[in-house]
């Protein structure tokens, strides 16, 4: 692959509820070549694919379980997740969208996208990296993994660290919400980190320079048009700042569909995945 990676910020979600199989497969269809998605473990442990602590946004969980209704997402047992409704929010078309759970991902990409797995609140999903490192060795994940790329990423430094040393195979990435300082690019780099997933609102030439320099490899999240990334960095050479990897909405997911992925991300040579 040459250029940036395009990868579905939770799927298509602008255009199909985030986080769901029919997201995953419209990001594919969008021209994607990876899907991002958020990981966490079920009261009984069971991984599940979903961003927000509760299910009062995405769900139905306040008519299944009113008096649960504010109750943590991972409180829930696996048999009870699989009672919710996670596509009637985005719209009426979608309703009965199961929650997906981590073992049905491979088969929802069609085995033919890349994967970048955000664990999610770790501190509500205890050992939650150990399963995922552990989940990652079966049948499915392993015939993806033969012709696809899977990293995972956490904001949680802690997160990314057990998961590194439970499985030193698959790459991990450090997210963060601000230029990371020296310290945070110094022990990410030591750790065997692959780079960092930025805000890109939060960058600028300085800070690309510095996470470039530390050894990194560098993703941005979450672009969904050229309005929407800065003027002083992003149109004047993605290439001499080696952006490898961009997280974008359905605005830029457009763009890739209309074969305008170059004027969303000017590419640039050499490998995207590092």
């Amino acid at each position: 692959m040459h250029g940036p990676l395009v990868v579905g910020h939770r799927g298509n979600s602008g255009l199909a509820p985030e986080n769901t199989a029919v997201s995953f497969a419209q990001a594919r269809d969008a021209g994607a070549e990876m899907v991002e998605t958020d990981v966490r473990l079920s009261a009984d442990g069971e991984l599940f694919l979903f961003h927000d602590g509760t299910g009062t946004r995405t769900t139905n969980a306040s008519e299944v379980f009113p008096d649960r209704a504010d109750a943590p997402i991972t409180s829930f047992t696996a048999d009870e997740l699989r009672r919710l409704d996670a596509g009637s929010y985005f719209d009426g078309r979608y309703a009965g969208e199961p929650i997906l759970f981590l073992a049905d991902l491979p088969a929802a990409v069609d085995f033919a996208l890349g994967v970048n797995l955000d664990i999610k609140a770790p501190q509500d999903s205890p050992g939650v990296e150990e399963a995922l490192a552990a989940a990652l060795k079966g049948p499915a994940w392993s015939r993806l993994l033969r012709h696809n790329p899977v990293a995972v990423s956490s904001f949680d430094p802690g997160a990314v660290r057990a998961f590194a040393l439970a499985a030193p195979g698959i790459p991990v990435w450090q997210l963060v919400e601000t230029v990371p300082g020296a310290a945070l690019l110094s022990e990410s780099a030591s750790r065997g980190v692959q780079g960092i997933v930025a805000d890109h609102s939060s960058l600028d030439v300085s800070g690309t320079e510095a996470i470039r320099a530390a050894g990194l490899g560098l993703w941005v999240y979450t672009v969904n048009e050229q309005a929407n990334v800065p003027d002083d960095w992003a149109w004047r050479g993605c290439d001499h700042y080696g952006l490898s990897g961009c997280l974008c909405g359905s605005a830029g997911l457009r763009h890739v569909a209309a074969g305008q992925a170059a004027k969303l991300l000017p590419s640039r040579k050499g490998s995207a995945w590092t």
